[in-house]
């Protein structure tokens, strides 16, 4: 998930401490390295499933990338759950669920949701257009 050139640079590698407030020669770590250093335990654990809230909430774009590129090989032979409002992270997921106020509104993949035209068409648009090249921002 991207923290191992920092962790092989710690003197004691993977023996490192984690926290300064678990031990005093402990490691503090930005809000992405902490994300990130739960992902690593999440996927590390052999667990046959795996729920992810929001994973990527706390990283920067580059780092989200990573992990979106990298996540069908991250969790390969377990059942994922990524639970996102980012809904770029919804094109490497194999099936999507939508939920509203209501409860589940609409599900599929990303192709058929976008082809629907509904709430997850809608949603994806909006926060797409400000990645498109050349798009104007307005203070509406």
């Amino acid at each position: 998930v991207g923290l191992s050139d920092k962790v092989l640079s710690f003197d004691k590698g993977l023996d490192q401490m984690m926290l300064k407030i678990i031990e005093e020669d402990g490691t503090e770590f930005s809000g992405g390295e902490k994300q990130k250093l739960a992902i690593a335990r999440a996927l590390y654990k052999n667990a046959n499933m795996v729920i992810m809230d929001e994973p990527t909430a706390a990283l920067d774009a580059l780092a989200e990338a990573e992990i979106y590129e990298n996540f069908s090989e991250l969790v390969q032979g377990k059942t994922a759950v990524y639970i996102s409002h980012r809904l770029a992270s919804t094109k490497f997921c194999d099936k999507i669920a939508l939920f509203d106020n209501d409860g589940l509104c609409e599900d599929g993949n990303h192709e058929e949701l976008m082809k629907l035209q509904g709430k997850y068409y809608e949603m994806f648009s909006i926060q797409g257009k400000y990645y498109k090249e050349g798009a104007e921002v307005t203070n509406e």
